[in-house]
């Protein structure tokens, strides 16, 4: 919608009904009763290990039998899941239709992603589906304090307005929300205090944003030792990588608790935290397996995300490997008492790396601009080895000495041999859905 002309060429006042009235068709459409049932069972099943354990299993087998009997992919296959091959996004687009139901009623949604890692996926799902995934957004907004009348801020990769605008304001309404709507695309230095002024202005309780924006705007009021204004319940992040020091920053600076939740398009797998900020993986959302991926430099045990959906009854994907991988934690249980599986975090997308000066794919960059003052975030490209060019958007403390501190912390990670280059720009480069990859290798 945000794209089309009839919607560009409207007054902003045409803009913000034409938000509404899209906002209540979906709500309509998602939140029925049914996903009002299902998001009171979710929430019933948290706290209680014996019933979160039934359900996964009751859905754990209904998958299997459904793959088995139904899909060409799967036939044959059985209920036992080891007997399974891993797949992976190749397998996917190699072989689309064997994985869809042979008998399939209904309508039926067709999704696609942007493609961050480099290969698109279109993959179709189920009414069922789609009102199934609200209702673990509902839970997930629940942990975060939402209720029904809240005002929310909307800070993530819609096209609110043309992308051609250079003047405020940049954000729109959704009434049917109660929500306004704020462009990630527009997010130069000189217009954050205004972003930060119409949030506080609306009176938002809870914001939605991608960590890249959050970030963005939690780096503006450090550097010039603000804290946000309004009084805020929580922040909830997702689709793109929140580190430690980012979501702690953020925490700090909007003086609230940020929720942050990973999931994927292909629905198979769901990691949340909690208001005691440990990771949870939502064991009542896929079926998991983590598969032991070596240790950290400082000798902590990582694993891939080995995703199994239960979702999806249209296109059951088993034993999915998603490139994703976490930090394995020790403990057992969680102040906040709910029963699911701890991580310790997160690690990067697998679409986030640069190539080192030994060879070698580097994920985890969130150290390199550490120390260095003035930065309000970087990103990474490389298009041909031994060379990179670091994006910075920045405030005027990013001086000279500066400068070369990134460049020294660039070569001390990725080899002293490396070819770096800083180009300060107004705008980090995003995909069609307003994502924000930290770095891009392109050869």
């Amino acid at each position: 919608m945000f794209t089309s002309k009839v919607y560009k060429s409207s007054p902003v006042i045409i803009q913000n009904i034409l938000l509404s009235s899209r906002a209540f068709l979906r709500k309509k459409l998602r939140e029925n009763i049914k996903c009002v049932q299902y998001t009171k069972e979710l929430i019933a099943n948290e706290y209680d290990a014996e019933a979160l354990n039934q359900y996964q299993n009751k859905k754990y087998k209904k998958m299997l039998n459904n793959a088995n009997d139904n899909t060409s992919y799967y036939k044959g296959f059985g209920t036992d899941i080891s007997t399974y091959p891993y797949i992976d996004k190749v397998t996917l687009n190699n072989n689309k239709d064997k994985f869809l139901l042979s008998k399939k009623s209904g309508v039926v949604i067709n999704g696609e992603t942007s493609g961050t890692t480099g290969t698109p996926l279109s993959i179709p799902q189920n009414m069922e589906s789609v009102v199934t995934e609200q209702a673990f957004i509902n839970r997930m907004m629940k942990w975060a304090g939402f209720n029904s009348g809240d005002k929310r801020a909307w800070l993530r990769g819609d096209m609110i307005v043309p992308l051609e605008q250079n003047e405020k304001p940049f954000w729109r309404y959704s009434y049917s929300e109660n929500m306004i709507m704020l462009s990630s695309f527009h997010m130069s230095q000189d217009h954050l205090q205004d972003y930060i002024n119409a949030m506080v202005d609306f009176g938002v309780q809870i914001i939605q944003a991608y960590p890249s924006s959050i970030v963005t705007l939690a780096k503006y009021l450090d550097v010039n030792n603000q804290f946000y204004s309004g009084d805020l319940k929580s922040i909830v992040t997702s689709s793109e990588s929140l580190s430690k020091e980012d979501k702690l920053l953020v925490e700090k600076r909007f003086k609230c608790t940020v929720f942050d939740w990973y999931g994927l398009f292909e629905r198979v797998a769901a990691i949340a935290s909690c208001e005691q900020g440990r990771y949870h993986i939502l064991t009542d959302y896929s079926y998991i397996e983590l598969l032991p991926a070596g240790k950290t430099e400082d000798g902590r045990d990582r694993a891939e995300i080995i995703g199994t959906n239960f979702n999806n009854s249209l296109y059951p994907l088993i034993r999915y490997k998603t490139g994703d991988h976490v930090i394995l934690s020790n403990e057992k249980s969680c102040p906040c008492g709910r029963v699911f599986p701890i991580v310790e975090s997160i690690e990067g997308r697998v679409g986030d790396y640069l190539i080192a000066e030994n060879g070698q794919k580097v994920h985890i960059l969130n150290h390199i601009p550490k120390g260095v003052n003035g930065l309000l975030g970087t990103q990474f490209l490389q298009k041909e080895s031994m060379r990179i060019e670091v994006l910075v958007i920045c405030n005027n403390n990013f001086i000279e000495d500066e400068k070369l501190k990134l460049i020294n912390n660039v070569k001390e990670r990725l080899g002293s041999k490396m070819d770096v280059t800083i180009t300060v720009v107004d705008n980090f480069i995003r995909t069609k859905n307003g994502k924000m990859r930290q770095a891009i290798c392109d050869f």
